[in-house]
């Protein structure tokens, strides 16, 4: 067994990643839902779980494509360089930086003990405001916990991976007494119980490299909330079963006192955040790549400069990576999170970043659970209309120049909506479809949608028709939401031209007759009242949108 000084590698050699990867994915995967309906902080957005799935899920992509005589620090940085990438929410995006900052140490030769130090760091120093009680505690704690036993005479490396999975696990267990909105819940911090899956999955994978597991029977929840961690081997880990069975996620009952979460479906109670207020709606995440070379900003510059133009604008800020993790051609790589009930003004910051690197595609979406079992995928560069569709429930790409939306991103985004069906709307159907399945024969992982529908939408007219069909469709329960988007676009006609030309186009598309019209009109525009009375002139009912984009394009849709 590895002494607790020797490196990192040592213990978590290539093998042990590897594994690793697969397992702690597999295992996020597994007990997604679980941990979904305990997110009630920072926003009760239900969604935790699934985030670090596909955050995860993404790193063990990276790391299953590495060459096999990949170094275990190699394969680190790919596992931390994927998870950065497709990190999703708040909780993904830490979760990416902790596995930076454990890529980092591993690469420099850091022991065990010191590499769990500096993730931890990583990972609360990316965030604007953190708070105790969540996966940054936990990761604090398992890195405390770590150190101590390093520091003690004869002590070796599979011990110190033990503690640290112990701490991270009491850290989550005390989590629901630290947080105000956990104890009105009664719920364990879904970050920490998923970082608590991450370690435990790290210690199986070492275990399973070094000896052939030993049979077991589960921990009772008693167990785990009365005596110490089991020794390796002595339980069915929480990587290869299920989390209730040794993890008390939701406390409830007996064990706390609080009273348990509330059935699927309910909402939890309202809670106050220092950091977050109801206006906050809107999560906006992008990816900027910066070229190597590109030394305009001293060490760690880039985050504390783009941390700070998103703080203006929002909260929940987190902003993570760096060029440690660069690719084949030496680029950084950062991801970007923010809460904001102002769109144009986070977008604004992702193109001041365009012009210091590259943007790609914004992801926005409404902070509310969605209703329903539909996921809709969208692209458009108007940040109005983005914003109207996030709203609606969309999952909205938005292009930030000279990078557009490739079918890729449109997949991605639909085989992250989890067990929903989802609903992509793009102007090349059949390229999307065959990304959707390139990318879904990657991941047979049991948590992808159910189903995933393609409807060609290649203007934003089209995209602000399917606004007005889904909405109408939540207000009719018997009314099946796919059809109702099909039955609209399906009888839609439109044109895109300035505003001068504008009334020519729309009597020229209402000679064939129309019920309902769509005007999308860029913010130079000025009055559209006269389009408005042709409209009504022709028996059509109007619909008006602004873009929030600069111009004077009018857009225009006829249905019916």
């Amino acid at each position: 067994m590895p002494d607790a000084d020797a490196r990192v590698t040592d213990v978590v050699d290539a093998a042990v990643v590897r594994a690793w990867a697969r397992l702690a994915a597999g295992a996020l995967g597994r007990e997604r839902a679980a941990i979904d309906q305990v997110n009630v902080f920072p926003v009760p957005d239900g969604d935790t779980g699934t985030n670090l799935h596909l955050t995860a899920r993404e790193g063990a992509r990276a790391v299953a494509g590495a060459p096999d005589d990949a170094g275990a620090a190699a394969l680190l940085r790919r596992f931390a360089r994927g998870a950065l990438l497709g990190a999703r929410g708040n909780s993904g995006v830490i979760l990416s930086e902790w596995l930076r900052g454990l890529a980092v140490a591993a690469t420099r030769g850091d022991a065990l003990a010191r590499a769990l130090d500096v993730a931890a760091g990583c990972a609360r120093s990316a965030v604007a405001h953190p708070a105790s009680g969540t996966i940054l505690t936990a990761a604090d704690v398992a890195a405390a916990a770590a150190r101590d036993v390093a520091a003690r005479p004869g002590a070796g490396g599979d011990e110190v991976l033990e503690a640290a999975v112990r701490g991270a696990r009491e850290a989550a267990l005390s989590s629901v007494a630290t947080l105000a909105p956990l104890a009105q819940a009664g719920v364990l911090d879904a970050g920490a119980c998923g970082l608590v899956l991450v370690l435990d999955a790290l210690r199986v994978a070492r275990h399973l490299t070094v000896a052939p597991p030993l049979e077991a029977e589960p921990l009772e929840v008693a167990d785990i909330v009365d005596t110490p961690h089991a020794a390796a081997g002595g339980a069915v880990s929480v990587a290869t079963t299920t989390m209730l069975a040794v993890m008390p996620v939701t406390l409830g009952l007996d064990l706390t006192g609080h009273t348990a979460a509330p059935p699927a479906g309910q909402p939890f109670p309202a809670h106050e955040d220092h950091e977050h207020s109801d206006a906050d709606e809107l999560e906006v995440m992008f990816v900027l790549r910066r070229p190597a070379g590109a030394h305009e900003f001293a060490e760690g510059g880039v985050a504390g400069a783009l941390r700070a133009d998103l703080a203006a604008v929002g909260g929940s800020v987190v902003v993570v990576g760096g060029s440690d993790l660069g690719d084949a051609d030496g680029d950084s790589a950062w991801q970007a999170h923010v809460h904001t009930p102002d769109l144009a003004a986070a977008l604004a910051v992702a193109r001041h970043w365009a012009v210091r690197g590259r943007v790609e595609p914004v992801h926005v979406r409404h902070l509310a659970v969605p209703d329903g079992s539909l996921t809709v995928v969208a692209a458009t560069a108007a940040p109005v209309l983005a914003a109207e569709l996030a709203r609606a429930g969309a999952v909205v790409l938005v292009p930030v120049p000279p990078v557009g939306v490739a079918a890729r991103d449109l997949a991605l985004a639909a085989l992250g909506s989890g067990p929903r069906t989802a609903l992509v709307l793009g102007p090349a159907v059949e390229a999307v479809g065959a990304a959707v399945a390139r990318l879904a024969a990657e991941h047979e992982d049991g948590a992808l949608p159910s189903d995933v529908v393609a409807l060609p939408a290649p203007t934003d007219v089209h995209a602000a028709v399917v606004v007005a069909a889904l909405a109408a469709a939540a207000d009719d329960p018997g009314t099946d939401a796919v059809d109702a988007v099909r039955d609209a676009l399906r009888g839609l006609r439109t044109a895109t031209t300035d505003a001068a030309d504008a009334p020519a186009a729309l009597g020229a598309l209402l000679a064939g007759g129309g019920e309902v019209v769509t005007l999308l009109a860029d913010d130079g525009v000025g009055s559209t009242d006269a389009l408005e009375d042709a409209a009504t002139a022709a028996g059509a009912e109007c619909v008006v949108l602004r873009t929030g984009r600069a111009g004077t394009g009018v857009a225009i849709g006829v249905e019916g």
